[in-house]
């Protein structure tokens, strides 16, 4: 599954290089607002990806869920802290909550081993 993961975090990557291309002036103010709303502040960067994933899971953005959770890992979110986020995700947002937040929970596993 990590294989595939990579992959697919690959593809999304080359999708945005694609859009950044047809779009450069809006993907770079995108690419300018991912960058300013991640760095680190009062909040570690970790926490903000974290949020990033919740947010994720609540759209049901299932590409959005996977790069966020590997961007929170790459910035040193432990497993605890993206359940403890999950959990929340499961309050506010009932079964569709927990689907995603399982799916997010399986892509940290799976990209974390």
């Amino acid at each position: 599954m990590t294989s595939d993961l990579k992959l697919r975090l690959a593809e999304i990557n080359k999708q945005f290089g694609a859009l950044g291309q047809a779009q450069p002036a809006a993907m770079s103010a995108f690419q300018g607002v991912m960058k300013a709303a991640m760095q680190q502040g009062s909040l570690p960067a970790a926490v903000k990806e974290l949020v990033a994933v919740a947010l994720a899971v609540q759209k049901g953005c299932d590409d959005c869920v996977l790069f966020h959770t590997s961007q929170a890992l790459r910035h040193g979110a432990t497993r605890e802290q993206m359940t403890e986020m999950l959990a929340i995700n499961i309050e506010m947002g009932g079964g569709p909550g927990a689907m995603y937040a399982a799916r997010a929970l399986a892509y940290f596993d799976a990209l974390n081993a």
